[in-house]
């Protein structure tokens, strides 16, 4: 639930139109206990051989809004990681999003630093949405390696999000580098209709700095929601440095009692991109979420990855959420 701060203001905006703006505070704080067996198999949200308390990837996010009139609107969103268990924040500081906006019925354009349209896209097909826990499908699987050159956001971004039209609506984003990483551009096509959700997102880009060859994402991902359960899927496929990659997922969120049911299996064809021979990962996940409030969760998981030269890193999470 998010708590806003509404101010109103008369003027005479180049039109003399009535503009009212708004700015909105709102987070999801999440921690979990966990423990792991010090596997060597690497995953995202991996823990240790000891107990830990984890932050899973809490977020405050700063964001406002302005009617212009005659349904045009401009707006911003600061978004920040806050590490919960640490007290400290994120470098740079707003590395979740930081983007200004200006949109209408014709859809929104932004400029600043954001996600990548296919990597937005594809996360929604993880029952735990990137949540940095190590039950998560995550980054590195579901975007087959991509991530090994940190393609999930961009910055000095233009983007262009369009509006709904009859279950359709395209995301384009991209970014020029300046000098000093690699040119970026993508995007993603969106069909949802009531209970079916499906995409497709590509994104390529010249290496990391800017000295590689280009690199390629693409990626179909969908759902469908037949109410006591909704199972999804992802695939992908990717070229990094000259190697090719290739991963899926099939996941599922059913309602149960007053929480939800989390599960999903996922494998990435090479995770040792080092070596020449492909060394595949499989990775399994479980978990409940309480609901205490519209706000308030406790939630519980059990995850188990195993690398095809590595040994199985299982993991035991507990831990609460609270959004405001």
């Amino acid at each position: 639930m998010k708590q806003s701060i509404v101010f109103a203001c008369l003027g005479g905006f180049v039109v003399g139109a009535v503009a009212q703006s708004s700015i909105t505070i709102s987070g999801n704080l999440q921690v979990a206990v966990a423990r792991g067996n010090g596997g060597t198999t690497p995953i995202d949200g991996a823990t240790a051989n000891r107990w830990a308390l984890n932050d899973q990837s809490s977020v405050i996010d700063f964001s406002g809004k302005e009617d212009l009139g005659d349904g045009l609107y401009a707006g911003f969103q600061l978004r920040t990681f806050a590490a919960v268990d640490t007290g400290t924040s994120s470098a740079p500081f707003w590395a979740s999003r930081s983007v200004i906006k200006i949109g209408g019925n014709w859809g929104e354009l932004y400029a600043g630093r954001s996600l990548t349209p296919a990597s937005f896209m594809v996360l929604f097909a993880d029952p735990w949405y990137w949540d940095g826990s190590a039950a998560q499908v995550g980054w590195q699987i579901q975007q087959a390696n991509y991530t090994s050159t940190a393609y999930l956001r961009t910055d000095n971004t233009v983007g262009y999000s369009s509006p709904n039209i009859k279950g359709f609506s395209i995301a384009l984003a991209g970014s020029p580098g300046e000098g000093a990483k690699g040119r970026d551009y993508g995007g993603s096509v969106n069909y949802k209709d009531g209970p079916i959700w499906l995409g497709l997102g590509y994104d390529r880009s010249k290496g990391f700095d800017g000295t590689g060859p280009y690199d390629h994402l693409a990626t179909i991902a969908g759902a469908y929601d037949f109410g006591v359960v909704r199972p999804m899927f992802s695939y992908s496929r990717s070229e990094v440095a000259g190697a090719s990659y290739t991963s899926y997922s099939v996941a599922m969120t059913a309602p149960v009692g007053l929480g939800l049911v989390r599960a999903a299996y996922s494998h990435l064809n090479d995770w040792n991109t080092a070596t020449v021979a492909q060394e595949g990962l499989r990775k399994v996940s479980v978990g409940y979420q309480y609901y205490l409030s519209k706000r308030t969760n406790v939630f519980a998981s059990i995850s188990s990855a195993k690398g095809q030269t590595a040994s199985a890193n299982n993991t035991t999470e507990v831990g609460v959420g609270h959004s405001f």
